[in-house]
């Protein structure tokens, strides 16, 4: 007998226990062996414009991005050297000048490469400034999207980096790509929930009805037609396009009408043909889908056990936005309702979770992707 290979879970398969969700020893081990250790995704190169900043919290450590005048991009902890008073005190900002001074005692470091250059006090024989210079941050660049790497000298390697990841994003010139739209919202879910959401399309045709329609293949639950045992036979033996793969008739990307307003990527036309879309991802803190006329990112940071901030960048071809026909918000409107409703039912999934204290849930077949999601987990914290 000829078994078609597919992607399905053969037996159910334990979950992590339910306490894992908003335990904070558990939590804090994450932050330790995962989020400390990993490479974690900060933003793309475009999104912060010359002569700003940026920072990012990750647990209690506090990250400045610094894009200087000839656009060059350098990473700093956010902490001065003198009494350790946090330098820069916002999310984003510009810069004044390309020196960047300490709010407490206004001692003044190089914004680019972070040397100390001024004290504020009385000058001392045997004080040597290059021992007090901004501690810099490893990170690495990746077609455009900034890493960051907290811990570790680590190298940064697209095959380890990636969990889950697609030859199609090659093709793309990402670090050209202009960013049109930011969006940021709290979640309150366990960070490893919304993951899990992501992981699996169960939920799809009750939670998304609208993605649903767009994406047919996604009112069987599924999340690529090989999830179903028999997939070849189903392709042979039914037309509908639910049973193929991609966009309904007519639809050219994620967008509230399915239209591409005439903006297709090129480069992507034959991968997107038979999917719809094409997704790569890296845990604990990104993903990236690559759709019909723009290319989204989603970034998680957890801010405690029972909380995660999702940060969105939709990232288009400049051609596109130079278009003063093009309508931005028919990419953005859609993928923040998606969003919106998969923060819903995520905080929906945290609120029954304490009932459950020690003992774990099942996954069921379709849900292979959490069961190497808790892998994962598992051999990161032990």
């Amino acid at each position: 007998i000829y078994f078609m290979k597919s992607y399905s879970l053969k037996k159910p398969e334990k979950s992590l226990p339910f306490h894992w969700y908003y335990d904070s020893k558990i939590f804090q081990k994450e932050l330790d062996k995962i989020f400390n250790d990993e490479w974690i995704y900060v933003c793309h190169a475009n999104s912060i414009e010359k002569n700003h900043y940026r920072t990012l919290k990750i647990d209690h450590k506090n990250i400045v991005l610094i894009k200087n005048k000839s656009e060059k991009i350098s990473i700093f902890y956010n902490s001065c050297l003198h009494r350790g008073s946090q330098i820069c005190e916002y999310q984003d900002g510009k810069m004044k000048s390309s020196v960047t001074v300490c709010p407490y005692h206004q001692w003044s470091y190089d914004a680019s490469s972070g040397s100390l250059l001024n004290t504020t006090s009385l000058k001392l024989k045997d004080f040597d400034k290059k021992n007090y210079n901004l501690q810099k941050v490893n990170f690495f660049i990746w077609k455009g999207l900034v890493f960051i790497n907290l811990k570790s000298k680590k190298k940064f390697t697209v095959q380890s980096i990636f969990q889950y990841y697609d030859k199609t994003i090659e093709k793309i010139d990402i670090e050209k790509y202009a960013v049109g739209h930011i969006w940021k919202k709290k979640v309150q879910c366990n960070w490893k929930i919304y993951w899990e959401n992501y992981s699996e399309c169960l939920h799809c045709p009750n939670i998304h009805p609208e993605l649903s329609d767009l994406v047919p293949l996604y009112q069987r639950r599924l999340m690529d037609i090989q999830d179903h045992p028999e997939w070849e036979i189903l392709k042979k033996t039914k037309t509908h396009i639910k049973y193929h793969g991609g966009l309904k008739k007519g639809a050219q990307t994620w967008s509230s009408d399915g239209s591409s307003q005439g903006h297709l990527i090129k480069e992507v036309q034959e991968d997107l043909e038979s999917r719809g879309q094409v997704y790569v991802s890296t845990w604990p803190s990104m993903f990236l889908g690559i759709y019909g006329d723009h290319i989204r990112t989603v970034r998680l940071i957890p801010i405690n056990s029972e909380e995660v901030e999702l940060t969105a960048e939709w990232l288009f071809p400049k051609t596109t936005l130079a278009d003063p026909e093009y309508k931005m918000s028919n990419v953005v409107d859609f993928g923040i309702l998606v969003m919106k409703q998969d923060a819903s039912i995520s905080e929906v999934n945290q609120r029954g979770v304490y009932n459950l204290g020690k003992s774990s849930g099942v996954l069921m077949p379709e849900e292979y992707i959490i069961k190497n999601f808790h892998k994962y987990i598992k051999k990161k914290i032990k």
